[in-house]
């Protein structure tokens, strides 16, 4: 049997690392591979989400080896990229990353850092060739590296902060919505009196990592967030909650309750601010609820994406949409006690729908799943538009890979972040109902008639 998967959206560990590095600012990393691997990662990740980096993306040093460093060796290379990135590129932080070819020679990536380190650069490392994993194994492998090799850069002794709470488990990128999704959670955190370390996007630097270990509480917001919690736990002492997804419309109130719970914040605060954030979405979907009718919204639906958004948007169309699941299907290959968990709480959230869940990667067979399930809605990513347009339905971009879609700062958590699934939703709808109207023959001759009389 083969194993030969088409169109994985899951990159390496080595993309997964550099999706971390480049969203904490002042932080540049060193590839050391040869020239493919950051190739492939600008053509494959960077060029196939419409927005959330610099012009030209952010800056990226390579050592480029070459067959005579995979017989020979490459630390000398290494060592020569490192320097003159340091000449050339002026950051907080030199963040060594290495690919297959570099690791398979065995390159000694932990010595060419002591070494930086003894010339007083800020240098740390992360051993990320694709054979350790996919781009969530990255993920974790990079925040693992941070969290352990960052307290040994700090001289000073910095004062411990109160109220922090760190945000674990979105990927940059991964989840395209990831910038707008981090800043709607650190929102709600703020407003029941905390302070969220987002850690990753616009204006997050080192500052925020170093502040990890003073953290009160670990919000987990994906399985993937889930390791490096258990890591300051075991180090710290730091409690976590486990989110299990994408905390979207009423289900950021249930997130809400049991941070203060955990924390022992004032309860009445708390209750305030989950109704005042509760009444305007409310507000909202009674202006929604006429045209809903109306246009008939409630339909089957097709999900596909990480395990996150799945569980997140599923319940909000489920429970507050009243649109049915069809098809589901989680992308990001978690592991088998992940995926046991996965199953038993989508199981349970869509019991009685006749609904049914699946766990693959493969573009064909999940092209092959939506099109038999017979949605009248799908919502995933741009690999499955074709299979959408096959069907004749609604099809919304939600997850990795996008294309024809620019999101800067859009989110779809929370509250606002409901608000703005509304949006994208309805509009989405509309316009296709429109649009197979106009194509019909007989609105055609309706519209022939108008314009002559």
């Amino acid at each position: 049997m083969s194993n030969h998967i088409d169109g994985s959206r899951n990159s390496c560990a080595l993309h997964g690392a550099l999706l971390v590095i480049e969203a904490i600012d002042g932080a540049v990393p060193v590839i050391h591979s040869n020239a493919g691997c950051g190739f492939h990662y600008f053509l494959g990740l960077n060029r196939l989400n419409a927005g959330g980096d610099a012009f030209g993306g952010p800056p990226v040093s390579s050592s480029n080896i070459s067959e005579k460093h995979v017989v020979f060796g490459g630390s000398s290379r290494l060592r020569e990229q490192l320097k003159n990135t340091i000449k050339v590129v002026e950051a907080d932080l030199y963040f060594i990353v290495s690919g297959c070819s570099t690791e398979m020679v065995g390159d000694d990536i932990p010595a060419m850092t002591k070494e930086g380190r003894e010339q007083d650069f800020p240098v740390i490392y992360a051993n990320t060739p694709g054979f350790r994993g996919d781009v969530h194994q990255g993920y974790q492998i990079a925040a693992k590296a941070l969290v352990e090799q960052l307290p040994e850069l700090l001289r000073e002794k910095r004062p411990r902060a109160q109220g922090v709470v760190n945000l674990w488990g979105i990927i940059p990128h991964q989840d395209p919505f990831w910038a707008g999704n981090l800043e709607q959670i650190g929102r709600l955190m703020e407003g029941i009196g905390l302070k969220p370390n987002l850690l990753l996007g616009y204006g997050q630097d080192l500052d925020g990592w170093h502040r990890v270990p003073d953290a009160e509480l670990n919000i987990v917001v994906s399985i993937w967030g889930e390791t490096t919690a258990a890591l300051l736990e075991e180090r710290y002492g730091t409690p976590a909650i486990t989110l299990g997804g994408l905390p979207v419309g009423a289900a950021a109130g249930r997130m809400l309750r049991a941070v203060s719970d955990k924390l022992g914040l004032e309860a009445e605060r708390t209750e305030r601010f989950i109704q005042a954030e509760e009444s305007r979405l409310n507000r909202h979907l009674g202006a929604f609820a006429d045209t809903y009718y109306r246009a008939g919204f409630q339909r089957d639906f097709a999900l596909v994406g990480e395990s996150a958004q799945v569980v997140g948007l599923s319940e909000f169309l489920t429970y507050t949409l009243g649109m049915v699941p069809r098809t589901l299907v989680i992308t990001d290959n978690p592991s088998g006690e992940a995926k046991s968990t996965l199953h038993s709480s989508l199981s349970a959230l869509v019991e009685g729908w006749g609904a049914e869940l699946f766990f693959d990667e493969d573009h064909a067979a999940i092209s092959a799943l939506v099109r038999s399930g017979g949605a009248g809605l799908v919502l995933g990513s741009a690999l499955e538009e074709a299979v959408a347009d096959e069907l004749g339905v609604p099809f919304l971009q939600v997850s990795f890979p996008l294309s024809g879609r620019v999101v800067l700062n859009r989110g779809y958590a929370g509250y606002q972040g409901a608000t703005a699934l509304l949006e994208d939703l309805g509009s989405l709808i509309l316009s296709h109902a429109l649009n197979v109207e106009v194509s019909s023959p007989a609105s055609l001759c309706r519209t022939e008639t108008v314009y002559h009389s």
